[in-house]
């Protein structure tokens, strides 16, 4: 599941652009090497145009989560206090850990894991409320089996019940140690204004060792809750510390870019958003909305 689960936030879907729209057929008109050229060609713009649009997608949700496409919300009487939780476990697992056949027993193992297969099958084909029919009530019977708070929690986020899915990601995080899911879990405090919690994931998470691209999400949701606070200055500071734009970007790099940009408009620092949302045309023009960003800003 790990691999499935840091798209962040949900795929919309979307029409292409007149641009990327396919050009009419002609190839029956043309010589058969020809013909071949004009596949392959075609075969790759449709590759191209599924990468960017979920690029899109994954972008304008990392900056628009907590409301940071109106204005920032500024903080107002007491916030709630962050939760109590645990140290990560040593070793990386917890003892109270189970496999499912632990959990449930030999008798109904093959039910529950014919469930927890389906599940699997339907959150990756995005039918996520298909997922939660057939996880449903399974954190309650196998609550110390990771693979089940995981998925159950990765659902619930995408089906943006925040307060359930940080429940279930935090269960996961106590049996398992594991950091990779933290982006996911502090972006599910953030929409619920739990600012402590955000806070103390994204010091565990820089703590870690995670990976450049966890660390990317994790930085991109910490900065946005700055900004949904209305410490605009500081959201920059944090999401531009340590980052120089790549001669060799990668689709986490994108990310950080076209949100640092975002954050930099709004803080006034408009050179930098011009130059950002600059670099990002320069690698992809149709990246979400980075022409018109930048255009506003000529």
């Amino acid at each position: 599941m790990g691999a499935v689960a840091r798209k962040g936030a949900a795929k919309v879907v979307e029409q292409p652009l007149e641009s990327e729209r396919q050009p009419r057929d002609d190839s029956a008109d043309e010589a058969p090497e020809e013909a071949e050229a004009a596949r392959l060609r075609a075969e790759r713009r449709e590759a191209r145009q599924i990468r960017t649009r979920e690029l899109r997608a994954e972008a304008r949700e990392a900056v628009q989560r907590g409301g940071l496409d109106g204005a920032p919300e500024r903080s107002a009487g007491k916030q709630p206090a962050g939760r109590k939780r645990s140290p990560l476990p040593e070793g990386g697992r917890s003892p109270k850990a189970q496999k499912l056949e632990e959990a449930v027993g030999r008798q109904q193992v093959h039910r529950y894991r014919q469930r927890l297969e389906r599940a699997e099958a339907a959150y990756g084909q995005e039918d996520y409320h298909r997922a939660w029919r057939a996880l449903d009530g399974m954190a309650k019977d196998a609550p110390n089996v990771p693979e089940v708070r995981e998925l159950a929690g990765l659902t619930l986020y995408r089906l943006g019940r925040w307060e359930l899915a940080a429940r279930e990601l935090e269960a996961f995080r106590g049996l398992t140690g594991r950091t990779d899911l933290h982006p996911v879990l502090a972006d599910c405090h953030r929409a619920r204004r739990r600012w402590s919690d955000v806070d103390a994931l994204w010091a565990e998470l820089r703590a870690s060792g995670a990976s450049a691209a966890v660390l990317v999400e994790g930085r991109i949701v910490a900065a946005g809750a700055l900004g949904d606070r209305g410490e605009l200055t500081d959201a920059v500071r944090l999401l531009s510390a340590d980052f120089q734009l790549p001669r060799r970007a990668r689709d986490h790099h994108l990310r950080q870019a076209y949100a640092l940009a975002d954050l930099c408009e709004q803080a006034g620092e408009i050179p930098r958003a011009r130059e950002l949302f600059g670099w990002l045309n320069g690698q992809d023009e149709f990246y979400v909305d980075v022409a018109e960003r930048l255009a506003s800003l000529k």
